[in-house]
């Protein structure tokens, strides 16, 4: 396996070729985005997979990727409090020196994501997606982590609240996310079906603010994918914890605009990384390789989601 030296990176609007950051550990220990080559000089250049790039995005030079902060330790900022880092944007870097272009990420929303992509505005996105039979109806995805849902609540869990015993009590949840559309509603249906109060549910613009909700006792519990409930947890001294659970893991993935030409290319960088140890490398780095998967695998069309 190749290793390669990190050093600090100063900017938001990143382009691509860095290598991978520092590790952003559980406990707390912030992170640094590494220097970017010039496009194509990165020892992870690989003409043949660049050739797959649309003509369009190999003349542009660059590959314009909707993400941002607020998902740690997956989507966080690194120590400088500026750049973009986390495992999925150092990921996505890696695949920009792959293919030799550069990465220019855009500091889109999370509720925006989707109009963006449809709109032609940004290449791709970078967001912890989960990928769904909706979505799919929208946008296309390259598979790259699995992820389940689990709950964040107070520190000792003073309400004994699980999966099972939501019903009636108030619960924050990201705003567009698989847990708000799709998890909770299958949690709600089970409650008043069995005759229970239906859960509270609150939904917020960003994951901060649902966890703020939880630390101020506006809710209970937020419903989360499980590494950010962990990652949150172990940041609070105690305060908060993330239960044991992982509900029924399914795919995340890159999103791309419906029939978008640069899924082959992106897919086939991944691979790369994967077959090379890389991929698997960056997610420990920042301890969240629970969530590795093994295949880059395009999805298109709704029947390949399981939900």
């Amino acid at each position: 396996m190749n290793r390669r030296t990190f050093r600090p990176f100063p900017r938001l609007a990143v382009t691509a070729g860095t290598s991978l950051a520092v590790a952003a550990l559980l406990a707390g220990c912030a992170t640094a985005a590494s220097e970017t080559p010039a496009a194509g000089e990165s020892e992870l250049f690989d003409p043949s997979i660049a050739d797959l790039l649309p003509e369009a995005v190999a003349e542009a030079g660059e590959i314009h990727v909707a993400s941002g902060p607020g998902y740690p330790p997956i989507l966080d900022v690194a120590e400088d409090g500026v750049t973009l880092s986390g495992s999925q944007p150092e990921e996505v870097r890696m695949i920009g020196e792959v293919l030799g272009i550069d990465i220019v990420f855009d500091d889109i929303k999370f509720d925006a994501l989707f109009p963006a992509l449809e709109s032609g505005k940004v290449d791709m996105a970078a967001a912890s997606l989960g990928i769904t039979k909706e979505r799919l109806g929208a946008v296309d995805f390259v598979s790259d982590f699995e992820g389940g849902t689990t709950l964040l609540v107070a520190g000792g869990n003073p309400e004994d609240l699980s999966i099972e015993t939501l019903c009636g009590h108030a619960v924050g949840v990201l705003k567009g996310s698989t847990e708000e559309t799709v998890t909770l509603p299958v949690w709600d249906e089970a409650c008043t079906a069995a005759g229970e109060p239906a859960i509270e549910i609150s939904t917020f613009a960003t994951a901060a603010d649902a966890v703020l909700a939880l630390s101020s006792d506006r809710v209970e519990a937020t419903v989360s994918a499980l590494p950010p409930a962990v990652y949150q947890a172990a940041q609070s001294d105690g305060a908060m914890e993330a239960l044991d659970i992982n509900y029924e893991p399914s795919p995340w993935g890159l999103a791309f605009p419906k029939g978008s030409e640069l899924t082959e290319a992106v897919a086939a960088a991944l691979q790369k990384l994967m077959d090379e140890g890389l991929y698997l490398e960056n997610l420990e780095r920042f301890e969240v390789e629970v969530g590795a998967v093994t295949t880059a695998e395009i999805y298109t069309d709704p029947a390949q989601a399981s939900k």
